[in-house]
C-alpha cells in the first residue's frame, strides 16, 4: 500500500473545504429564497384581503351615510357624519402608530424565528 503524500492530503482537504463552503452558501441562498417567497405570498394575500375588506367597508359606509341622510332628512348631513367618523378613526390610528408598528414588527420577527425553530427541530 502506497502512502499518500502530504501535498495530496492538502489538495483533498482543500477540495472538501471548497465543497463545504459552496454547499453552505447554496443552503443559505435557498433558505433566503424560502423566506422571501413565504413573506411575499403572505403580503400578497394580505393585500388581496385588504382590498376586499376596503370594498366592503366602502359600501357599508355609503349605506350608513345614505341611511343617516334619510333619517336626518339631509343627504349631505349623513355623509358629513360618516366622513367625520372616518376622520376620527384615522386620527386614532395616527396616534397609535408607534405601538401598532412595533406590534407588527414583533409579529414578523416571531414568524421568522418560529420557522427557524421548526427547522432546528427537524435536524
Amino acid at each position: 500500500m502506497e502512502e499518500k503524500k502530504v501535498s495530496t492530503w492538502f489538495e483533498e482537504f482543500r477540495g472538501d473545504i471548497a465543497n463545504y463552503i459552496t454547499s453552505t452558501l447554496e443552503l443559505g441562498k435557498l433558505e433566503a429564497y424560502e423566506k422571501i417567497s413565504q413573506a411575499s405570498s403572505i403580503i400578497s394575500y394580505g393585500m388581496i384581503l385588504s382590498g376586499v375588506v376596503l370594498m366592503i367597508l366602502l359600501f357599508v359606509l355609503i349605506a350608513a351615510a345614505l341611511y343617516l341622510g334619510e333619517l336626518l332628512q339631509s343627504l349631505w348631513m349623513g355623509f358629513a357624519i360618516v366622513a367625520a367618523f372616518a376622520l376620527l378613526v384615522l386620527l386614532i390610528l395616527l396616534m397609535i402608530k408607534k405601538p401598532l408598528k412595533k406590534r407588527c414588527t414583533n409579529k414578523v420577527v416571531r414568524f421568522l424565528m418560529h420557522k427557524e425553530d421548526k427547522n432546528d427541530k427537524n435536524k
